[in-house]
């Protein structure tokens, strides 16, 4: 572990931590650990970090994340001001969003605590049928018209915000079927200057083209991603291609087709008009 993710760990940097976890009794420095005590490890690199967190005065679950260098430190920041945002709504769509709980800096390391939605991602719902990768359609046309649902609340917003990284991993399905929109670090508000860091930040897999020719991104782009998605979610994978389709009853196939084209002017234009197709599609919506 590097020294600056280590001092968000420890109250003294130490080079006795590694990155095997596991043998290692973490501590919380003192500032958090009155009210916080690590359960696990989640996710670690030498930039980021993820941790599951008691928290006592709650006697819930919650998640720390804690980054060193410049561009993952703003996504900490930027995932704080749009989930505080977004919570300040007096709308039910607001509850299926983490809530922001702490954002703070300790010796070079920026951390930020939020809620920890309990649940399996799109990814791992997917992944866990062993006969064949994927869901049936009509279960991925249930949880994928949430996922719309959800965007077209980001994207109604004032001013609008687009979530910039839709994918499998950042789909939480709670126990009572409830799909959670999470990992909002590199969303944006339109309009927003072209950024050379998006192909960067965001997942090559379900970005649309628009961000690998630094392109501004807008509703749009979220869009694609949605039809990516909704093709994994059916096949298990994420390239499209005629054979795929073959899998897909003709209409979802013509929203697939006509989410994921290339040009931005040839897409769904809103949240809303891809969500009334879906409904069609939708059974017991």
């Amino acid at each position: 572990m590097s020294h600056k993710t280590g001092a968000i760990l420890t109250e003294h940097l130490s080079s006795e931590f590694s990155k095997e976890f596991e043998k290692v009794s973490l501590s919380l420095p003192v500032s958090l650990s009155f009210d916080y005590k690590i359960l696990s490890c989640l996710k670690y690199s030498d930039q980021t970090a993820a941790y599951l967190l008691y928290q006592k005065s709650s006697r819930q679950k919650v998640l720390l994340k804690t980054a060193c260098d410049p561009i993952f430190t703003e996504a900490l920041t930027n995932e704080n001001y749009i989930l505080n945002l977004i919570n300040r709504q007096c709308k039910p769509d607001t509850a299926v969003f983490p809530v922001a709980l702490k954002l703070g800096e300790l010796n070079g390391t920026y951390y930020f605590i939020r809620s920890y939605i309990q649940g399996h991602t799109l990814e791992e719902l997917c992944e866990s049928n062993y006969k064949k990768t994927g869901l049936p359609e009509g279960q991925a046309l249930l949880y994928i018209t949430q996922v719309v649902k959800l965007l077209h609340f980001l994207h109604s917003l004032t001013p609008p915000v687009i979530h910039r990284d839709v994918k499998p991993q950042n789909v939480v399905v709670d126990a009572g079927g409830i799909c959670h929109l999470i990992d909002l670090g590199i969303s944006c508000h339109i309009p927003k200057r072209k950024r050379s860091d998006t192909p960067v930040m965001g997942t090559q897999a379900t970005a649309p083209p628009e961000f690998f020719y630094k392109q501004t991104a807008d509703v749009r782009s979220d869009l694609y991603s949605v039809g990516i998605l909704l093709h994994y979610c059916v096949t298990g994978e994420y390239d499209i291609s005629p054979d795929s389709l073959c899998e897909f009853s003709p209409n979802v196939r013509r929203i697939i087709e006509k989410c994921t084209r290339k040009v931005p002017n040839e897409r769904y234009q809103t949240a809303k008009e891809l969500l009334q197709d879906l409904l069609l599609c939708t059974p017991f919506h």
